[in-house]
């Protein structure tokens, strides 16, 4: 029992630790239907950190991301299997249908493109996982992580922008609503949807 509380903590001067489901794409790890593609996920404060667990040390030797090299990270939608399909009791899986999938597009040391998949699996459900990325996503911006992201320039430039156009659509409908042409109900849902691209 200790081992396992031992098991759950990150390596020294990590922030947490995640239980993780390797979907590939790593340039030196290749996945296997017959291997174990349980992998760790450690929080540094300068880099992502996957690590072996003891049923995948026999092919996973682990890798780290400098976060000065992500471009981008995105929680996707999980891709159901058909025995998932099956067995669920839902009839259109909703249930399934949860982001919980970590999408890491980065470049390597001599500056190729990739893109590593991860399926969270630290949560007792499939929504539990979702959740657990959520709260992941809000640990990297509070711990201001997200701002050593090579892709934050960009990303910034483009919101800033992209929030200058919003505004000035919100400014446009408050105009038609004032002019009569928009109810109150129209503009209020307009500028929700508005709002919700920032």
């Amino acid at each position: 029992m200790e081992q396992s509380k031992q098991n759950k903590l990150p390596q020294e001067g990590g922030l947490i630790r995640y239980e993780v489901i390797y979907k590939g794409d790593h340039p030196d790890f290749q996945l296997e239907k017959k291997k174990s593609s349980y992998i760790l996920l450690d929080i540094m404060p300068d880099r992502f950190s996957f690590l072996a667990k003891p049923q995948s040390e026999d092919w996973f030797t682990g890798f780290e991301i400098p976060y000065n090299r992500i471009i981008s990270l995105e929680i996707v939608e999980r891709v159901i299997s058909n025995a998932e399909m099956l067995l669920s009791s839902g009839s259109n899986n909703s249930d399934l249908r949860q982001k919980n999938v970590i999408e890491i597009k980065y470049l390597d040391e001599v500056g190729d493109e990739y893109v590593v998949r991860n399926e969270m699996l630290t949560g007792t459900t499939v929504m539990g996982q979702a959740k657990v990325c959520q709260e992941m996503i809000d640990l990297l911006r509070t711990k201001g992580i997200m701002k050593q992201f090579k892709g934050t320039e960009n990303s910034h430039s483009a919101n800033a922008s992209g929030g200058d156009d919003v505004l000035s659509q919100i400014e446009k409908l408050a105009k038609l609503k004032e002019q009569g042409i928009l109810t109150e109900e129209e503009f209020a849902n307009k500028k929700a949807a508005l709002l919700e691209q920032l």
